[in-house]
């Protein structure tokens, strides 16, 4: 049986603040080299989630077409993992609603006594930290399974 997990978090004032996040989570102990490459959602995706892969020496290029994603207002995504566990997965920033997304699909963690259900804390214990170090609050967050 498949499972999707995810995680909202409602930033406000979050528009053309995504590289900002990114920056800090890297700082954090998060990296963009996903099995080797950077994947992220190309300009002009449309939300068609047609996910590209770049060299990682091409991250200055990725976060070029992130700056470009950001100013017409499109879906920004890419893929980050914690260096030091290997989870992770997309990160979604929708400018309509100061909302980020983090679909996790990499190396998914879940809580030890129970198999099957996502360890949601592991996440937020690594994510929460580096979005206020980033100098932006939390108005709301949301974990789901399904």
């Amino acid at each position: 049986m498949s499972r999707s997990a995810s995680i909202d978090v409602r930033i406000p004032g979050l528009r053309s603040k995504f590289q900002d996040i990114v920056a800090a989570l890297l700082e954090a102990g998060w990296s963009y080299d996903d099995h080797g490459h950077i994947s992220y959602l190309p300009a002009g995706d449309r939300g068609d989630f047609d996910w590209q892969w770049a060299r990682l020496d091409r991250w200055s290029d990725v976060l070029a077409v992130i700056k470009h994603k950001e100013d017409v207002g499109e879906l920004v995504g890419i893929s980050l993992v914690h260096k030091d566990a290997g989870s992770g997965g997309e990160l979604l920033l929708d400018p309509s609603d100061d909302r980020l997304t983090i679909s996790l699909t990499i190396n998914v963690r879940d809580v030890h006594e129970v198999p099957g259900i996502v360890d949601f804390t592991w996440y937020l214990e690594r994510l929460v930290p580096a979005i206020s170090r980033a100098g932006l609050s939390i108005e709301h967050v949301e974990c789901s399974q399904f």
